[in-house]
């Protein structure tokens, strides 16, 4: 084994017994970015180059160097200095091309690698950086062929096929691309699960599942989506429905993906094809089931009158909406009827509010470092009664748990808001507004109906906010009407877009405040406004804060302006709690329902509008009659005394009443049926 300080030892004493021993300074530079001493290396090819200031290799080292140390534009320098003193040099093009990847500068690397790709043709790697530039570039027909020609020189890298197949997905040939994805998977598990996680980060499960997939229409969505998320409009049309097409044509080959069920939700797809996604994805969590006899795991004592053992399952019991909105069911429980168990899906952040509810309940479990299977046996032997999933097939979810029916009744609440489409989830917890009899056919679960509404607000009653903060230091001109929108970017659509700007026209003295978002979706958000003549510096971006810091801010805030793609459910809350009116436009699915809902509980449904020209109409006459706003907002404090809204205890009740109500119904032998909670 190499001793790489005894290297290092060597080679720094022939650089000070040679004063012009240039080779001794690179292999220095080498040992010490070994060693992880880049410092030393960017200094060693700094003598390097000041020996020959005309040797390629000193300039391309120190390249390497400045690399490694971080200075990534210097770095790129330095290949240009090598690349000029010998133009075939083909390392420094090939470090080049992925340094300016790294950059974000794609049409760059493209031109790169285009030139050392004509130059040996027959180059793998040549080849293959020259596909992943064109892909960054979103080039996809062209990076589809020359990504066919690496993968037809090197037919055994998987790294190839699955980029291959990539940029065939792009271009909707999907059966060759998922020839290719599939070759990739049985070539190569280890590298298929590292593009899986590049795309959906890092997956829990049942290691015993089976071999990882990658499905070629799911890589084309998620794309899609991508652009959605960087308000990138361009396409919006086209992939809604082309989506909608997918979902439609695979009754042989299901769209399993789970991650596309959230992406139907969020893009206001029609509530049937949300419902028939839903059942494929199930289909597909079904058979990663090992087999288990699911429905016996979760048997219990099955008596009417008992003490429920309620259990509650997420991967979010940490600083995030689910946990901030339930919170206070952990500890509001009534003990004298329910025992409180929290299974945690990992998450833990180490967080007050994790804590809190670790302490609010009877016992908290981690999940995380179980399978699947073992997480099921693990609650079934816990004989739970009632599981209520939290997180549906949103991300880090982990619904083969529930597929092996650890308790006898499942209920899906809260982070979801659509159907699971899944056979072992029993009922869906919603209210009459989100969920009317006619939208009762697009659940495949029975519909328990809380009259307080679809959900609850822990931090509602008696939450005390700090005095608002100033106006300039949080980014907001000293005096005029202030827009809020504090939405996921993927939730604002190009026509909702256009009628907040149309607010903006017509009052000159408006700003439009958003939630801190990429850079990418800023960029497109800002062009979007001056393109509808509107300044974008009157887009304003508040950075990410501690909760009770964002509900002090919000008090600044005279108008809260929904999304009706798919509407603010913590952001429609946080703005209720810090005395905001909020003006929403309630759509046909629950996921466009929902802050109806929340308005409707905080007695605003004068907020709550049927389409968008209503939405607009009632906007501008609030902003030309600012004295009617401003009636509004004391009807939403004065509401704090009475409203359903602000007294999560008065929910907590009607949910339990409801729990032990499907309890009874199952001790009886009913099979799940939709009710309405008592109130």
């Amino acid at each position: 084994m190499l001793d790489l300080g005894a290297a290092e030892h060597a080679f720094s004493k022939a650089s000070s017994l040679d004063s012009n021993h240039m080779q001794a300074r690179i292999a220095l530079a080498d040992v010490c970015i070994a060693l992880g001493k880049f410092a030393d290396a960017v200094a060693a090819c700094r003598q390097a180059v000041a020996i020959n200031p005309s040797d390629r290799q000193s300039w391309f080292s120190l390249g390497v160097a400045l690399e490694a140390d971080g200075a990534l534009e210097v770095a790129l320098e330095s290949y240009d200095r090598a690349l000029l003193i010998s133009p075939d040099f083909d390392d420094a093009r090939k470090n080049r091309g992925a340094l300016l990847l790294n950059l974000g500068r794609p049409e760059e690397a493209v031109e790169n690698n285009r030139t050392l790709a004509a130059k040996i043709p027959f180059s793998y790697d040549a080849q293959f950086n020259l596909g992943e530039s064109l892909l960054a570039a979103k080039q996809f027909p062209e990076a589809a062929k020359v990504l066919g020609r690496a993968v037809s020189l090197n037919p055994g890298n998987a790294k190839g096929l699955l980029h291959a197949g990539f940029a065939l997905a792009q271009c909707e040939r999907f059966t060759e691309a998922q020839q290719l994805l599939d070759q990739a998977a049985k070539l190569d598990q280890t590298q298929l699960k590292r593009y899986r996680q590049a795309i959906f980060g890092n997956e829990k499960g049942d290691t015993r599942c089976g071999a990882a997939h990658l499905d070629a229409r799911a890589l084309f969505l998620l794309k899609q989506y991508d652009q959605i998320e960087r308000c990138d409009w361009s396409e919006r049309e086209y992939f809604i429905s082309r989506f909608s097409e997918l979902i439609q044509e695979s009754a042989v080959y299901p769209l399993t993906e789970r991650a596309l069920g959230f992406r139907a939700m969020t893009m206001g797809l029609d509530a049937d094809l949300q419902l028939r996604l839903a059942r494929q994805i199930a289909s597909g969590v079904a058979n990663e089931n090992d087999g288990t006899s699911s429905r016996s795991l979760g048997a219990s004592e099955s008596s009417p009158q008992k003490r429920l053992t309620v259990a509650y399952i997420s991967p979010d019991f940490r600083n995030h909406p689910t946990a901030m909105l339930a919170k206070a069911l952990f500890a509001g429980h009534s003990r004298q009827n329910f025992e409180v168990i929290v299974y945690a899906l990992g998450g833990n952040d180490g967080s007050k509010l994790r804590q809190e509810i670790v302490d609010d309940c009877d016992r908290f479990v981690d999940l995380d470092a179980l399978d699947d299977c073992g997480a099921a046996r693990l609650i079934a032997g816990d004989s739970v009664d009632i599981l209520i999933d939290l997180v549906g097939y949103s991300d880090r979810s982990r619904p083969a748990i529930l597929a092996r029916r650890p308790a006898p009744i499942q209920i899906s609440w809260l982070a979801y808001v659509t159907t699971t489409g899944a056979p072992w989830i029993d009922y869906f917890i919603g209210d009459r507004i989100s969920i009317p009899d006619e939208a009762s056919a697009d659940f495949s679960e029975a519909l328990i109906r809380i009259p307080q509404g679809l959900f609850l607000c822990s931090y509602a009653a008696n939450t005390p906010l700090a005095s608002a903060p100033e106006r300039r230091p949080s980014g907001l001109p000293e005096a005029g009407i202030v827009l809020g929108a504090f939405h996921n970017s993927y939730k604002i659509d190009p026509h909702v877009f256009s009628v907040w700007m149309r607010f903006l026209v017509l009052r000159p003295d408006a700003v439009l405040w958003l939630l801190e978002t990429k850079p990418e979706a800023k960029v497109n958000l800002r062009a979007e406004a001056n393109a509808r003549g509107i300044d974008s510096e009157r887009l304003i971006f508040a950075p990410h804060l501690p909760h009770d810091e964002h509900l002090s801010r919000l008090q600044l805030v005279d108008l809260m302006l929904d999304t009706p793609q798919c509407n603010g459910g913590t952001t429609t809350a946080d703005a209720f709690v810090a005395g905001v009116p909020v003006l929403t436009c309630m759509g046909k699915t629950l996921a466009q329902r929902m802050a109806a809902s929340i308005l409707s509980t905080a007695n605003l449904e004068s907020l709550i509008t049927r389409n968008l020209e209503e939405y607009e109409a009632l906007g501008l006459a609030l902003l030309t009659d600012t004295g009617r706003l401003h009636g509004i907002r004391r009807e939403l404090s004065n509401a704090r005394a009475s409203a359903p809204f602000f007294a999560p205890d008065r929910w907590i009740q009607s949910y339990e009443e409801a729990l032990k109500h499907v309890w009874q119904m199952h001790c009886a032998g009913v099979p799940p049926t939709s009710f309405e909670a008592r109130s």
